[in-house]
């Protein structure tokens, strides 16, 4: 057969892209949440490989949520959270290069936090009483910024005013 995909695959595949946006954003938190949660044990348990590849996993994730970001409609909340995944991917590869557990606890709170909001958004976007027209749109904005509550500079306290700090950083493993 030239078709060599899972079917379960294909249909999980499908319907994620198939769906509503927001739902894509929060699949993405909850992969990132896990691959946090997979370094912790794999951190604890000395189990580089493991620990490896779930950092690189959150950090492909966050990566894939810095780069859909649209600045443009986004504003300052699309601003404020490129700031936030920037710093994450630093807490991430300082964990790592460390072997220290507290960078990986402070992403994986930070992903909890913002996967409620999304969650959330999602719930508050989905729940259109039954008179209410049958389809809708949700403004492109919204797809791209998380609730300002969450987006916020207080949220993870001004570690990181300015992305530029992380230009030249270089980590090896």
């Amino acid at each position: 057969m030239g078709n060599d995909q899972n079917p379960y695959q294909a249909y999980t595949d499908g319907s994620v892209y198939s769906e509503n946006p927001l739902n894509l954003v929060v699949a993405l938190y909850e992969g990132a949440l896990e691959a946090t949660q997979q370094a912790a044990h794999a951190l604890s348990a000395r189990d580089i490989p493991a620990r490896t590849k779930a950092i690189n996993k959150a950090i492909a994730i966050l990566t894939e949520l810095l780069v859909s970001l649209d600045h443009e409609k986004g504003g300052e909340i699309s601003k404020n959270l490129a700031k936030l995944y920037n710093y994450m991917q630093v807490q991430l590869c300082a964990a790592h290069a460390r072997q220290k557990p507290e960078p990986i606890t402070e992403v994986s709170k930070l992903l909890a936090t913002l996967l409620e909001g999304w969650r959330g958004a999602v719930v508050a976007q989905t729940s259109v009483p039954e008179c209410a027209a049958v389809s809708f749109e949700v403004p492109l904005v919204k797809q791209h910024a998380a609730p300002a509550a969450y987006a916020s500079a207080a949220v993870y306290g001004g570690y990181m005013e300015d992305a530029s700090a992380l230009a030249g950083t270089a980590y090896s493993f």
